[in-house]
């Protein structure tokens, strides 16, 4: 394994530190599920009241939507590496095919189908209520870093975090 490699986070200590220490997802209430037999990388949203785009509660807003969509990318990136680099959202693309309603949870369902040496290609499923409906389609592209970026252990992250509290 090359140095740049050794000293990453595992995708497991990435999945830990996305679930108690990134505020935005923690904040919405996603949640990681257990890694998925066919590869694909599962989060959940619970529907909650500030979630909704309108006063009824009815339809989780876009933006959430789009929130959790790339966050499952993401993590099916590094999940697709085998280890974690820092990385950006190059560009993604929803297409809304039916509302997503707040009668079940918001389920996201990522897969990074293809890697290059800079480029990781993903596509995101995005399905609703009860009966898992399919509510959006997403695409995305992200930009991995170079191999020269130094990135933190998880355990210094981990005790920076919690000195902070």
């Amino acid at each position: 394994m090359s140095d740049a490699k050794s000293s990453a986070l595992s995708v497991e200590a990435m999945v830990q530190l996305f679930a108690q220490h990134v505020p935005h997802g923690r904040d919405l209430g996603m949640r990681i599920d257990d890694p998925a037999p066919d590869g694909r990388t599962r989060m959940r949203l619970a529907a909650q009241p500030f979630l909704a785009t309108d006063p009824a509660g009815t339809f989780f807003f876009p933006g959430v939507m789009f929130s959790l969509a790339d966050s499952a990318c993401g993590l099916a990136v590094f999940r697709a590496l085998g280890y974690f680099v820092p990385i950006a959202t190059l560009d993604m693309r929803i297409d809304h095919l039916a509302p997503a309603t707040m009668d079940g949870d918001l389920i996201a369902m990522a897969e990074c189908y293809r890697l290059t040496k800079s480029i990781a290609f993903v596509r995101c499923e995005l399905l609703s209520g009860p009966h898992q409906r399919l509510a959006a389609v997403v695409m995305g592209t992200f930009m991995l870093s170079s191999a020269s970026t130094k990135v933190p252990d998880h355990e210094s992250v981990l005790a920076n975090r919690a000195a902070q509290k």
